[in-house]
């Protein structure tokens, strides 16, 4: 899957509601994200945060971790999920509800992603060979 910016502030590109509710995530104010308008970026896992998706993209070819950012942000530039990827949902310790598009590792851990933004080697390898293959797809 790959989609590409189509805005990178919250500002006056979303209704309020949208915006009331990126915001409870993302407090940044009036700044730009680190994503660039026009840019296409691959995908490699989903989750829904209050039913909506968020998109873990790789803001630059070096990265050692995908990132989340709102779907609101996008335009699906390509459609195909990725062949990689499983659907994981599950009840979390505060009652609600955790749905996941991901590689069967980070599905499984629910300390993954945690410990690949904290640099856990095992981690870092697993992301870099599915980020080949899905890079490839």
């Amino acid at each position: 899957m790959k989609v590409t910016c189509k805005t990178n502030k919250i500002g006056e590109n979303f209704s309020t509601e949208t915006a009331s509710r990126l915001k409870c995530y993302i407090s940044i104010g009036d700044d730009e994200l680190e994503i660039e308008i026009g840019k296409e970026y691959v995908v490699y896992g989903i989750e829904l945060w209050d039913n909506c998706p968020w998109l873990y993209i790789c803001t630059e070819p070096y990265d050692e971790y995908p990132k989340p950012f709102a779907l609101d942000f996008f335009e699906i530039s390509e459609k195909k999920l990725s062949s990689h990827w499983i659907l994981k949902s599950k009840e979390t310790h505060n009652n609600k509800n955790k749905t996941q598009f991901v590689f069967p590792e980070w599905a499984e851990d629910d300390s993954f992603y945690e410990n690949l933004v904290n640099e856990d080697r095992a981690c870092i390898t697993i992301f870099n060979r599915y980020k080949k293959l899905i890079d490839t797809e």
